[in-house]
Parts: structure tokens; sequence; C-alpha cells
């Protein structure tokens, strides 16, 4: 069940995030995305990340989501140690929704967490919301109209019994029109309300649970996480590629103006341009004719060449 869980919120985060950010009272954005979580860490990923724009905000605010089935002790730390890769990997502390599904005995979930030094020199602590979704009402969930929003419905607090909550799941499901949308949400509504009624016959309203946990629809989600993280991983690598290269063409320009400053002064030096020289070839070069050139006069005449062919 745990791993049926996993795959659920995986998909309602890639395709549904806007729901869960309003899961946890997160409003007034105006546009969000879901981020390939790998580059956190590879010993231990999140849920999930969402990058979430704000009016009048430059900036993306970066959102780490943690979804628990049942409130445990280490459920805190798991949470914790996120919050400090994330920090680390992306630069800025991100907000944090922690969705805890289901109640269990008397363990809780704290919301903070803290780590001090052997010799107590050193202390770091977090802290973060925590929406317990046993907690929300499920008709207020209802009443929004948003269709990520329906999944969640069962976990949610009620007076009514099940088969009136899965019925009205049932029934708000049936509006939407999108129709991979719809086999989407109806297998996770069936996973999901497995946790708040297990065995429960009117699942079945969700369609067959075997379907359900092989639904295609949630391999193709894991598809395109797999694919934006390739996607991304490969942007970041092409960004430190042209960093590095932009970093040698810099010096090698360099190398070439303090050569001539050297030989010839710095005002002559200072008349030569060569930042629209990207060639690394060409600026080696020149810089063995900034050793050997007898004047300014004749680093100019070979500069104002044009660049051979390769």
């Amino acid at each position: 069940m745990r791993q049926d869980k996993d795959r659920s919120g995986k998909w309602l985060l890639t395709h549904h995030g806007d729901a869960i950010l309003k899961l946890a009272g997160i409003e007034g954005f105006t546009a969000w995305r879901a981020l390939q979580t790998e580059t956190v860490a590879p010993r231990r990923l999140p849920d999930g990340l969402l990058e979430v724009r704000f009016p009048d905000e430059d900036e993306p605010t970066l959102v780490l989501v943690e979804i628990e089935t049942y409130p445990s002790a280490d459920a805190d730390r798991q949470v914790y140690e996120d919050l400090l890769l994330a920090t680390l990997d992306r630069g800025v502390v991100p907000d944090v929704v922690m969705l805890v599904l289901r109640p269990k005995g008397h363990q809780e979930v704290k919301g903070v967490a803290e780590r001090i030094s052997r010799r107590k020199t050193a202390r770091l602590a977090g802290a973060w919301n925590v929406t317990r979704l046993w907690e929300l009402n499920a008709d207020d969930l209802l009443a929004v109209g948003d269709a990520g929003l329906i999944p969640w419905v069962p976990l949610a607090r009620t007076s009514d019994p099940p088969e009136d909550v899965l019925r009205r799941c049932r029934d708000a499901l049936d509006r939407v029109t999108e129709k991979r949308d719809y086999k989407g949400l109806s297998a996770v509504t069936r996973i999901l309300a497995g946790l708040a009624y297990p065995g429960h016959k009117m699942l079945d309203l969700f369609g067959e649970e075997r379907a359900m946990i092989e639904s295609p629809v949630l391999d193709e989600a894991y598809a395109l996480m797999r694919k934006l993280a390739k996607e991304e991983a490969k942007q970041e690598a092409d960004a430190v590629v042209r960093e590095g290269r932009e970093r040698t063409l810099d010096t090698l320009r360099d190398v070439i103006i303090d050569t001539l400053t050297t030989r010839f002064g710095t005002e002559s030096a200072g008349l030569i341009v060569l930042a629209e020289i990207v060639d690394e070839k060409r600026l080696k070069s020149l810089i063995r004719l900034a050793i050997k050139c007898p004047d300014i006069d004749a680093f100019m005449a070979e500069l104002s060449k044009p660049a051979p062919t390769p």
C-alpha cells in the first residue's frame, strides 16, 4: 500500500501540485511547476519539489513537499534532512508542505527538529507547518471545485457515511472532461480512499483495484518525471560547461591584455577589443603573437585579419 500511496502522491504532485499547495493553505500564486528531485541528494529524495510564482515577485518560491501516510517519530527527521539537503542544493531555504494522511494511535508529527554538536558549540534547527488531512473539512474541499482536491476528500473530516463521501467524489470526478486526467484522478482516488475505508465495496466506483495499481497513467507520470529529471540534469551540465568555457576565454583574454600592457604600456593595450573572439584556439594564437610581436601596430594588424578557417 505504501508503494501505491507513493505512486499516487507523485502523480498528484506532477499533475495537480496546485491542489497540494491549497491543502496546506498556500494560495494567491499565479503559476507552478513540478521540479525533478533527483538532484537533491542521491541517498535521500523528498516526495516532491514545486516551483511556485506569486504576483509582484521576480523570483519563484521553492516548495518542498513531503507526504506521510501516518505520523511517526522518524517523519520529522526525514523532513529536516530533506530541508537541509534542498537548501544546500538550491541555495535557498524552501517553504515546506508536509501532509500526514491518517492518524495512528498516540504518535505525532511535531513539525520541528534539531541537531546539536557533541560539544554543544553548534546547533541546527528547523520548523515547518504540518497539514493533517483528518483535520480538514471534506465539504470545504469539495466546495472549492478543484478536481485535484478530490482524491484527498476521503481522508478529510466528515460526519457523512463512507457511501455518501465516495459517491460525491465519483460525481465530482465525472465532471472532469480531459480523459487522461480523469483516469489518473480515478486511480489515485481509489488508492487514497482505500486508506480511509479499507476494503469498502464502493471503492469499485473508481475502478478495479488491480487496474488502479497497474494504471498506465501512473506509470506515465513516472516516465514524465524521469524525462524531466534527464532534461534538467542536461541543462545543469550544459550550464556548467558554458560557465567553464566562459571562464577559460576570459582568462585567455586577460593574459593577452596583461602581456601587451607589460610590453607596450596600458594606453596601447587598452585599445584591444577581444570580447567578440570566442574561439579558444584563436585566443591562444593571439597570446603567442602578443609575446612575439615587435609593436602594438603589428598585433593590431594581425588581429584585424579574418580568423583562419578551422
